[in-house]
């Protein structure tokens, strides 16, 4: 975790460029799965560096809810990976060995819907590997869970922005 993106000023660049990717990836979510689905479009989103984002004290703190796009895009894209990985029945120790550290680190005791939804995670990837791994007790369970992710950050997305405009 000591990869983490700390958002600042002098990182904003890369902030924004990552957000054109997530933001790219929600839309291939909702227009050609309306969730997770296999080989969702999206260039590579590195999870291991977003999902803790945080942003510098006092520096820009106007900027709190692009660290938050940045946090939940990155456990949107770390989704669509391991649902790759399950539909191939394929197993990658880089994936998994992430998704256990993500769980031991202290940056996401704050953040019990993003533990519920790695342990998930975790648990599928525990299960043998079967490409009809959504029928199996912790494949159907993930498949809940993702769905709670693509409600409440993909979708949530586009309806905090329709809201904001509406004000």
């Amino acid at each position: 975790m000591n990869n983490s993106f700390i958002l600042t000023w002098d990182h904003f660049d890369e902030c924004r460029n990552t957000i054109k990717q997530i933001l790219w990836m929600y839309h291939d979510m909702t227009r050609m799965y309306g969730g997770f689905g296999h080989n969702i479009d999206f260039e590579p989103i590195d999870y291991k560096r977003f999902l803790f984002t945080e942003v510098d004290e006092g520096s820009i703190s106007l900027h709190a809810k692009e660290a938050e796009i940045l946090r939940q895009g990155a456990l949107s894209a770390l989704g669509c990976d391991v649902v790759n990985l399950l539909d191939e029945a394929q197993r990658r120790a880089e994936v998994y060995d992430f998704i256990n550290s993500a769980l031991a680190s202290s940056l996401l005791h704050n953040r019990p819907f993003d533990q519920e939804v790695l342990s998930a995670m975790k648990r599928a990837l525990d299960e043998q590997a079967d490409n009809g791994w959504e029928s199996m007790p912790d494949g159907a369970r993930l498949v809940v869970k993702l769905a709670e992710v693509y409600d409440c950050y993909v979708l949530g997305y586009y309806e905090q922005r329709m809201n904001e405009m509406k004000l």
